[in-house]
């Protein structure tokens, strides 16, 4: 007995002492966590070091609780912890899966137990997270995972996306999978300045039709996604849009604080009465705007900061162009109106753009030390609504509409991916790019354009009767019009001058291309009432 009772002390005495747990809390993301979707903790504490793990349970499985992981087997770099100092992050991608757990039991999971640990004793005490159940009857379909998004293909569904805030985080994944068309319903829009967007959606190429968003709150977003952070916004088009705001107020976006916008088109109308005006986005705070393009008309007459593509930026944009007709008070440009970030690789082609203002142009409405932007061009002939362009506008470097409609021209100069991201489009007299992968896109170049580039210039009271022939040319260009002839000017496709002549107003002029190489020229002649007419030229 005396053995035993030695043996039993012995063993007392060897026994660990139960660690005490130091003091902690944990948050997540998303909060609540989601049964269905990956899961970010992390534990604020005092410093355990740099070598802390995640031990971890099913605090509440329907009327149990379930443990599937000793508490020393979690000492691997599958439970390891990221961070050091006091805080640490563990991520589950699912939830299920890294719990063994059943359907019947992901069903029943209300709360998860988590403590962070080390080898050597130390830990937190238990802390638990709050698990709401994913939703699986939303929509048309999917649960809002990265591997089963949300389905949006419905006018229905676009509605009910923008009146589900708790949709809108960045965890949750969206795809589109017909066109529709919203002039049905009424569609607010999706995410605001308190509760921004910040999903993934995407497109898929498809279209949405008849939007029409108005509203007359100051300072209120207004937009399909009103405040995007954070979000990528890809492959979608929208069509025949009609969109009224005060301040920022755009098409697809009135704001992007952050986040990936890519490949992504808009037509119709913006109409705003205060900053920030575009026909894509009205303000790019922090966001990358790349491989897009706009056909809106955008009225903002009596503020700042508006422009065809983006009203205000401060991000990036690149591989973009715009076209529409632009009416602004200041900084107002063809593409974007006032730039304080990074354009890139893009072109104006708008109709026209007016301003009343010092600061506008084809372009861009400012032209200053934080206008940083570079390869970026405009149609010459776009015309302004007053006597001369804005002395503080960015100009960009002016091509012709002939130099501009060819597809050689937009992968030398601006570097267009014309493989995968852009297509090449030519119908009847007209040619222009567009992006890869819709069914549903027009032309949203104005006519004018194509008048110019075919040598038909209307920006003068009468059409201007300009003949050049023969064409092909061999040798010598013979240059006729009843306007009277005051010079001439030949260009390489490449946009530089191959020779230039002065007629003096005749009616008749003779270009001699004898030692032009062969190829394509673009011909400008300018009639003695300064009226400008172009046209491609062949030489064999």
């Amino acid at each position: 007995m005396r053995k035993t009772i030695l043996s039993l002390l012995t063993l007392t005495v060897a026994l660990p002492v139960l660690a005490v747990g130091n003091q902690a809390s944990i948050t997540s993301t998303p909060s609540p966590a989601v049964s269905n979707k990956p899961l970010e903790i992390k534990i604020s504490t005092s410093d355990l070091g740099t070598e802390v793990y995640c031990y971890t349970w099913c605090e509440k499985v329907g009327s149990g609780m379930k443990s599937p992981f000793g508490w020393n087997d979690v000492e691997t770099e599958e439970f390891r912890m990221s961070g050091s100092g006091g805080t640490y992050t563990f991520t589950i991608s699912n939830i299920a899966q890294f719990y063994g757990l059943s359907e019947a039991e992901l069903a029943g999971l209300t709360q998860l137990g988590f403590i962070a640990k080390t080898k050597n004793g130390s830990q937190t005490i238990d802390l638990t997270l709050e698990v709401v159940q994913g939703r699986r009857d939303a929509y048309s379909g999917g649960e809002g995972t990265e591997a089963l998004p949300f389905i949006i293909k419905t006018p229905a569904d676009l509605s009910a996306l923008a009146a589900t805030p708790s949709d809108w985080s960045a965890t949750t994944f969206f795809r589109m999978e017909a066109d529709i068309d919203a002039s049905s319903v009424t569609v607010s829009p999706i995410g605001s300045q308190s509760a921004p967007f910040k999903g993934r959606f995407d497109g898929m190429g498809h279209v949405v039709t008849g939007l029409r968003l108005a509203s007359s709150d100051f300072g209120r977003a207004t937009g399909l996604f009103g405040v995007v952070d954070g979000a990528e916004i890809r492959d979608l088009g929208i069509v025949d849009a009609r969109v009224r705001g005060t301040a920022f107020t755009g098409i697809l976006a009135g704001m992007v604080e952050s986040g990936e916008i890519d490949r992504c088109f808009t037509t119709g109308s913006v109409t705003a009465t205060s900053i920030c005006a575009g026909g894509l986005v009205g303000e790019n705070i922090a966001g990358n705007i790349t491989d897009c393009y706009s056909g809106a008309t955008v009225s903002n007459p009596d503020d700042y900061a508006t422009g065809g593509l983006v009203g205000k930026n401060r991000g990036t944009v690149k591989n973009t162009y715009s076209a529409g007709a632009v009416e602004g008070l200041d900084y107002t440009g063809g593409l974007v109106g006032a730039n304080y970030g990074t354009v890139k690789n893009s072109v104006a082609l708008n109709e026209s753009v007016t301003s009343s203002y010092d600061f506008s142009a084809r372009f861009g409405g400012n032209n200053n030390a934080r206008n940083l932007a570079d390869a970026v061009y405009s149609w010459r002939e776009m015309t302004s609504g007053t006597d001369a362009w804005g002395m503080h506008g960015h100009h960009a470097s002016d091509l012709e509409a002939k130099q501009l409609t060819d597809e050689a021209t937009f992968r030398s100069l601006l570097g267009w991916d014309f493989d995968r991201v852009w297509k090449w489009t030519a119908e009847a007299h007209k040619e222009y790019p567009q992006l890869r992968g819709f069914d549903n896109q027009e032309c949203v170049l104005p006519d004018h354009y194509f008048d110019v580039a075919s040598g038909i210039d209307e920006t003068g009271i009468a059409r201007i009767t300009f003949e050049a022939a023969p064409n092909p040319v061999t040798t010598f260009l013979y240059l006729s019009s009843e306007a009277g002839i005051e010079g001439y000017a030949l260009y390489a496709l490449d946009g530089h001058l191959v020779l230039a002549g002065h007629a003096g107003g005749a009616v008749e002029a003779t270009v001699d291309m004898g030692a032009c190489p062969p190829g394509v020229y673009l011909l400008r002649a300018v009639t003695s009432d300064s009226r400008a007419a172009a046209l491609k030229v062949v030489k064999k």
